[in-house]
Formats: structure tokens, C-alpha cells, sequence
């Protein structure tokens, strides 16, 4: 009777461990968002398994606009979220289109950081490598010449204070360029997208 017993709470206390790791292991390790941090060894193309038409991007711009409440949550019953980095700025949810991708910024709080869509909607560019060609002390003449379809806001608004290009390419990458107020580059970043 008493191995019984033994085996019985010894089967129970397993099932319980198994119930609390598979609901623990299910959760978001970022109490504010509904889904995980992703694989930062995976880029977005290798996460997103939904793909978009650069239309949908739009909607999905759209209906954050339209949101009482913007957040990571609402966002994700609608759309789901596949892509979450987090980086120096917040978090950012990733969402591929045919020639885009949608940046949507978020704080730790998980409340949508609002930026007007030419700093939320990026051309997809060429690769990566384009742009070893590229060193500090040249000019933005040199990075419109690799990059024809990015978008320069200090180019087009002079008193414009942020001083920086954001480039998404064909295999996966975020290339962030910075530059002086003579718009000449002062360093070259890159991570996976």
C-alpha cells in the first residue's frame, strides 16, 4: 500500500513540474509582450513565416494609428508578432512585405512608440555585402550610390537632428549608418534584421 502511495505522489509531482516548465516555457520572457524574444541567431526572413504584400504592411501601419490603446498585445491578436528584438532603442516587431519591411518601435512597456511611416516603412535593399564598401569619413554621396532607394531625412529636412540611414537587405540584415553634420559617415553597424 505504501509503494502505492509513493508512486502516486511521485507521478502527481511529475505532472506538475511538466504542466508548470510547459506553461512557463510557453510565456513571454518580457512581462509586457505577448510572444518571446526571437533567435537572435535567425533573421526576420528565416522567422516570419507569414509573408506580406507591401498593401498589408500598410494596413498594419494603419491599424496602429487607429488603436485607442497601441501596444505589443493588440497588436499581436491582430498581427501576429514573429519577429521581437530588443536592442539599445526599445523593442522593435518586424514584418516582411514583397519590397518592405514594417519596423514597429516599442517600449519596454510595450506601448507602440509612434514615427511617421518613412521611419516605420524601409525598401528592402541589396545584400549586406554592398556594404563593406563603405568607411568611416565617407560621404552620404557614396552611400546613395550603394543604397538608391533609402530614404536620407536630413537630406530632405536640413534641421532634421538625426543624422542616420537605417538599411534593410535581401539576406537578413539591418545596416545602420551614422554621420557628422558635414554628412560624412562615422561608423557602420550591422546586425541581423
Amino acid at each position: 500500500m505504501q509503494k502505492l502511495l509513493n508512486k502516486s505522489i511521485l507521478v502527481l509531482l511529475c505532472t506538475v513540474i511538466a504542466l508548470t516548465a510547459c506553461l512557463t516555457g510557453c510565456q513571454s520572457n518580457e512581462p509586457n509582450f505577448p510572444v518571446p524574444l526571437s533567435d537572435t541567431t535567425r533573421s526576420a526572413y528565416e522567422l516570419c513565416t507569414k509573408g506580406y504584400k507591401d498593401t498589408e504592411l500598410e494596413k498594419i501601419y494603419q491599424f496602429m494609428l487607429e488603436e485607442k490603446t497601441p501596444n505589443a498585445k493588440n497588436l499581436n491578436e491582430k498581427y501576429e508578432i514573429q519577429c521581437l528584438r530588443k536592442d539599445d532603442d526599445g523593442y522593435a516587431v518586424n514584418y516582411i512585405g514583397n519590397t518592405r519591411i514594417l519596423v514597429l518601435r516599442f517600449s519596454d512597456k510595450g506601448e507602440w512608440e509612434k514615427r511617421d511611416r518613412l521611419h516605420s516603412l524601409y525598401r528592402i535593399t541589396e545584400t549586406r555585402g554592398k556594404f563593406d564598401a563603405l568607411k568611416e569619413g565617407d560621404n552620404v554621396t557614396k552611400v546613395q550610390t550603394i543604397d538608391t532607394t533609402c530614404y536620407f531625412p536630413f537630406l530632405v529636412d536640413p534641421s532634421s537632428t538625426d543624422l542616420r540611414t537605417d538599411h534593410y537587405t535581401q539576406d537578413g540584415y539591418h545596416t545602420v549608418i551614422l554621420y557628422d553634420n558635414s554628412y560624412n559617415i562615422t561608423s557602420v553597424s550591422y546586425g541581423l534584421m
